[in-house]
């Protein structure tokens, strides 16, 4: 069941634009419907950036958020907050307005940036909750590379708690942290969704303590790093870059810290980020809101960071066998046909073979086999009409479908391409076959690209001869016709005298019967 990402099915096109950029493969299709499988998806909405439909959208809560107005609520905004908006500083007034007390969640991030320097071993960082969610789920043999602390939002809430007793609502570019914060906050939005009711009618002001300092630069790259003393780190952005590096990362004797993020860029690149500003504006835009704020003195609270990683991955194995079944299915006999186009969304024929067998994908889905399918149907259709085909190229006989083959069975190709040759579009032609004379319907056309041009000959010879047989049958009805009424005629004159009548009403009404059964 679909929880975080929606589909809407009336949009959905079958592009399989989603399904190709799907980092995990987390979307089926089947019966004519596009749906995201939640528990296999790690909520890094590349399927909503990505669909030329608006096929697929979020969770939306903003309703949530619009109850909680007019009374007294705590916000969480994200550190990306102020590379978004225009105008940042009349946002929070905004909020403040209907009731909100404003905090910085880079306040949390402080604090886990702090437990974070404790470890002496290589660690990845946790704040991303697509990078978490895609190694417990794919890579849970790395799971022991993650650092185990909450993301600064978890801390963050932790410390809300301490300082409040109102509902906790966090602000973020970030749809995945709608599935991470369940628990943590009552109302989780983007800043797509208060843009829809946000009204700058206000003066400017600032979050309220307590204030954070270094932990705002971390939706920025190598802003994460920046708040730690790590002397060897590294940087991995973008789903499939860190797919890749995990694929390779194994224990290594140096220590080092890896800052991760889903979105190339940092959070300021988030899903439910603007897209019209640049890259270099946005980090310009925090970096000047960064001067502008207050700056704090870290505050001790007494909360548990500690987090604890499990594996989430479930894996059916398939054998070789099954396997190989579904890839004959779809025409894919041996190695050779295993063209791995990825048109079809998987990367690899054994991929979407997989796929077959749990039910997530469709043969159809294969370009190669409904191009196969089709031509085969095409072909036989060719192949068993009751009419005559004939293809030529270059003055030369290519194909004869098979009624064609009967019928020409005793003539050489030279002779029937004789016969055709002049034969014209939409025309009657009579043609002798074996000392017999056929009538045929014709038609001619060239092929795309002077590959040739098709002859197609319908046999008509028997309808002709039904219809001269009928026009003979009503000939002789006719003259049959004639003949009674003459005689009749004679009768009517021989019956008229004798009665002293006038014949001319009769014999006029004779003449209108002989007309009628003419027409």
């Amino acid at each position: 069941m679909e929880k975080y990402i929606i589909s809407n099915d009336a949009n959905c096109k079958y592009c399989y634009k989603c399904l190709r950029n799907c980092p995990v493969k987390s979307i089926s299709f089947s019966e004519n419907k596009s749906i995201v499988i939640d528990e296999q998806c790690i909520v890094c909405g590349t399927c909503i950036e990505i669909c030329p439909q608006n096929a697929k959208n979020y969770k939306k809560d903003l309703d949530k958020l619009l109850l909680l107005f007019g009374n007294r609520f705590v916000v969480s905004i994200a550190p990306s907050f102020f590379a978004h908006f225009d105008n940042p500083f009349k946002v929070i007034a905004f909020l403040k307005k209907n009731g909100a007390i404003v905090n910085e969640t880079s306040l949390g991030a402080e604090y886990v940036s702090r437990e974070y320097e404790k470890f002496d071993k290589t660690v990845i960082s946790t704040a991303c909750p697509v990078v978490v969610e895609l190694i417990e789920k794919y890579f849970p043999e790395k799971i022991d590379f993650l650092a185990n602390v909450v993301s600064p939002a978890v801390a963050h809430a932790k410390i809300l708690k301490k300082l409040y007793d109102f509902p906790l609502v966090f602000l973020g570019p970030c749809i995945a942290k709608k599935r991470e914060l369940e628990g943590y906050f009552d109302v989780v939005i983007t800043f797509e969704e208060l843009e829809e009711v946000f009204d700058e009618n206000f003066d400017e002001a600032f979050p309220d303590a307590p204030y954070p300092n270094m932990g705002r630069y971390y939706p920025i790259t190598g802003g994460i790093i920046k708040n730690t003393n790590f002397q060897n780190h590294i940087t991995i952005e973008g789903v499939e870059n860190i797919k890749k590096f995990l694929s390779r990362l194994d224990v290594i004797d140096e220590k080092y810290f890896i800052e991760m993020s889903a979105c190339v860029g940092g959070c300021i690149e988030g899903p439910c980020s603007r897209k019209d500003i640049s890259l270099i504006e946005k980090k310009t835009r925090l970096l000047k809101s960064i001067k502008k704020l207050p700056k704090g003195d870290l505050t001790e609270f007494d909360i548990d960071l500690k987090r604890k990683f499990l594996s989430q991955k479930k894996e059916v194995q398939y054998s070789k066998e099954e396997i190989q079944k579904v890839l004959i299915s779809m025409g894919k006999s041996d190695k050779s046909k295993e063209l791995n186009c990825s048109a079809c969304g998987y990367d690899t024929c054994q991929e979407k073979a997989i796929a077959v067998l749990e039910k997530k994908a469709e043969k159809e889905m294969c370009i190669t086999y409904l191009i196969e399918k089709v031509s085969s149907v095409s072909n036989m259709l060719v192949e068993e009409t009751p009419n005559l085909i004939i293809i030529t190229h270059n003055g030369k006989i290519v194909y004869k479908n098979k009624v064609a083959r009967l019928k020409f069975m005793s003539l050489s190709n030279v002779k029937i391409m004789e016969l055709v040759k002049n034969i014209n579009n939409n025309q009657i032609e009579e043609m002798e076959i074996n000392g017999r004379r056929y009538k045929f319907l014709t038609k001619r056309f060239l092929l795309p690209e002077n590959s040739g041009e098709v002859f197609i000959l319908t046999d008509i010879t028997k309808e002709i001869e039904q219809e001269e047989k009928m026009k003979m049958l009503k000939k002789q009805t006719i003259e049959k016709i004639e003949e009674v009424l003459n005689k009749q005629m004679l009768l009517a004159q021989e019956i008229a005298s004798l009665l002293g009548e006038s014949i001319a009403e009769t014999k006029s009404h004779f003449v209108e019967f002989k007309k009628f059964m003419e027409e």
